[in-house]
């Protein structure tokens, strides 16, 4: 089972994606609130919650930190109001997690772990940069 870092950390190795297509930028932004609405480990889905304030300071902080390709939209919040979410990013994450799930039900479920670690995912040092980059405004996590 993926917890909710290592989420975080493939989406950001999916950065070159994200970075210069904005319908792709605002579907990872959903994802991203998402996890910080908890949604994702409680099972309840508040889409007001992801949608609204926190929403936005994702993606303050994310444009702060990268340049983001958010053209033909004027900012954030045009991108919001007109802007459709891609499903890019979440095909690519159901992908990895069933990769997992199909290695734990086969019992290697240490196997899965060694084999699909995420650190494999920082495929060029942008990605790395950014998580460093990233790191003061990330919680925590509990195992």
């Amino acid at each position: 089972m993926l917890r909710e870092i290592d989420l975080l950390r493939l989406l950001l190795s999916y950065h070159r994606e994200w970075e210069n297509n904005p319908e792709t930028f605002l579907e990872m932004t959903i994802l991203v609130s998402s996890i910080d609405c908890r949604c994702i480990q409680s099972g309840e889905v508040n889409f007001e919650e992801i949608m609204g304030p926190k929403l936005d300071n994702v993606a303050k902080i994310f444009m702060g930190l990268t340049p983001v390709n958010l053209a033909p939209y004027k900012d954030f919040c045009d991108l919001k109001r007109h802007g459709h979410p891609s499903n890019k990013l979440s095909e690519m994450l159901v992908n990895v997690s069933e990769t997992i799930n199909q290695m734990e039900e086969s019992g290697n479920a240490e196997l899965a772990l060694n084999k699909l670690n995420v650190e494999t995912y920082f495929k060029d040092r942008d990605a790395e940069k950014l998580l460093l980059k990233l790191w003061p405004y990330i919680a925590t996590v509990e195992d």
